[in-house]
């Protein structure tokens, strides 16, 4: 990997030098997915500029194929960070991708153009092009929601409990798993009444947000304490949290994840 963004500002695209592999996958050692390729550095590039650049190759993120399937409703497994800190041999590491590979056929529509193209120096697919940016009103209306979720008056869970209803859609990919929006209420109202008291506060340093097909996801980091007087308990630490909104008229959370990263 040379490089984590193609333009300055651009999150949604790593740049990969590789000598001789055309891969479709790029994982870490340990066999989660950080990238799936979907462009080259082609000869537009090299008609343009004069430089003839090999081995240059632009994958989209992780996050966005997590954005693509989840405002898809396909269900997907999610990396476990202790399980992939161990390294794993080549065999192994491709015996444990080679699962994720299918070959996909698709019919009509236009022909992607691979030749001479002096506008678009990189060949794609049905990719959005690296060099649109999401709309900035709808990053805004995307963390809008999820700020208004993750940092409400934590005082009143009855309160709490109908702006989860409000925001949420029917079904929500939940922590990994497809859940109806009452199982989501029965565990919100769980954790509510375990902790009466709840302060949160994004770290806006923190924040990233990819938008794609009509749908946000909005990732950081936030800080949190819950205090519960009647168990005279109280806790506080800090949180990783993702959550993908599907953007209309009634904007909708489809997805929420994220783990404890200390207490």
């Amino acid at each position: 990997m040379s490089a984590l963004s193609t333009t300055p500002g651009i999150c949604r695209y790593l740049r990969l030098s590789n000598r001789g592999i055309q891969a479709a996958l790029w994982s870490t050692n340990g066999g989660a997915i950080v990238g799936v390729s979907t462009a080259v550095l082609g000869s537009g590039f090299t008609n343009v500029t004069g430089i003839a650049a090999q081995n240059v190759n632009f994958a989209i993120r992780s996050n966005v194929v997590e954005l693509f399937l989840q405002s898809r409703n396909i269900q997907f497994e999610t990396a476990d960070p202790a399980s992939e800190a161990k390294p794993l041999s080549t065999a192994d590491l491709s015996e444990k991708v080679a699962s994720s590979v299918v070959q996909i056929l698709c019919h009509g529509g236009a022909k992607a153009t691979v030749e001479n193209n002096a506008a678009d120096p990189t060949t794609e697919a049905s990719v959005p092009s690296p060099d649109t940016l999401p709309d900035g009103s709808l990053r805004d209306a995307a963390i809008a929601v999820v700020r208004g979720l993750i940092e409400q008056d934590g005082s009143n869970p009855s309160s709490s409990l109908q702006v989860v209803a409000s925001l949420y859609a029917d079904t929500v990919s939940y922590y990994g798993k497809l859940r109806s929006l009452d199982e989501v209420l029965a565990d919100k109202r769980d954790y509510f009444k375990r902790w009466p008291e709840r302060a949160y506060r994004i770290r806006d340093d923190s924040l990233m947000v990819t938008c794609a097909n009509g749908a946000c996801m909005v990732s950081g980091i936030y800080d949190w304490i819950v205090r519960s007087i009647p168990r005279n308990k109280q806790a506080q630490g800090a949180a990783r949290f993702s959550y993908t909104i599907s953007l209309s008229e009634d904007p909708k959370i489809i997805s929420e994840a994220g783990n404890v990263l200390k207490r």
